[in-house]
């Protein structure tokens, strides 16, 4: 047995889920940059932008009902898969914190703990302190394996992975703008958002995609702590990005310093 506080971990949840009332989603945060508050976006993590949708959110709050009314299988598939999937950092860690404590899931500690890393990677004090505390109680063969599991989620969902993934989705509007389905810059064919229901020119429209392509590559150069990587959506060398990124999550850089 891992945990000899294992009780406590109710408290812990309840701590960070009150420290994480804006908790974000790495897709819908960039995505509403161009109207999310600045002192906002501050105080919830080093992202350009994080609003999230309404739709994200009452995903957000149904689950956590589930879980309270102790609907926790429920509960374990939407986080699963619908929140874990759009870089809910908050659905990652339950994830994590269900394994730990046998949740719904088989108790796996290993394995939450890979949950957790992947929860931390933004830099949330809490998430670290507690993926810290985890891997500084196990064992060298333990640590390996959670190393091995972690790079296997890091891959699938860490935040610049699934940025890359829409990054190339606004591009191929970017590149299909004169296609059949939607008419070039400067025509007046008016195009409905799906989100609010508003309309707005095509023009504004490529626009707003233009922008939204160059914050998510300005997020992604800087986790991976390349300034001069350039963010123009015309000039981005998606391939050669998507290989940087392919090394960057292939790498193990977490783990705390034994004493």
């Amino acid at each position: 047995m891992y945990w000899s506080t294992q009780t406590n971990y109710h408290c812990i949840r309840f701590r960070i889920r009150s420290a994480l009332i804006n908790r974000l989603t790495i897709i819908a945060a960039v995505a509403f940059c161009l109207t999310a508050p600045a002192a906002y976006a501050q105080s919830a993590g080093p992202f350009p932008g994080s609003a999230v949708d309404s739709k994200t959110m009452r995903i957000q709050e149904r689950v956590e009902e589930l879980y309270e009314q102790g609907e926790h299988s429920r509960a374990y598939f939407i986080y699963r898969n619908e929140l874990v999937p759009i870089g809910d950092k908050y659905a990652q860690y339950m994830i994590g914190y269900m394994y730990l404590t046998g949740t719904a899931v088989e108790e796996d500690p290993v394995l939450a703990s890979a949950w957790y890393r992947l929860a931390a990677e933004r830099s949330y004090k809490e998430f670290e302190n507690e993926r810290d505390h985890i891997l500084s109680l196990f064992s060298d063969v333990d640590l390996i394996r959670s190393d091995s599991l972690y790079l296997q989620l890091r891959r699938e969902y860490s935040d610049v992975v699934l940025l890359l993934d829409v990054v190339r989705d606004d591009l191929d509007v970017l590149a299909n703008q004169t296609g059949s389905r939607l008419s070039a810059r400067g025509s007046p064919v008016m195009i409905v958002d799906a989100r609010s229901g508003g309309s707005m020119s095509a023009d504004q429209y490529f626009g707003q995609v233009s922008k939204r392509i160059e914050l998510r590559l300005k997020f992604i150069a800087k986790q991976l702590n390349m300034p001069d990587l350039n963010t123009d959506p015309d000039k981005v060398d998606i391939d050669k990005l998507e290989i940087i990124v392919s090394d960057f999550v292939g790498t193990i850089a977490d783990r705390p310093v034994r004493p």
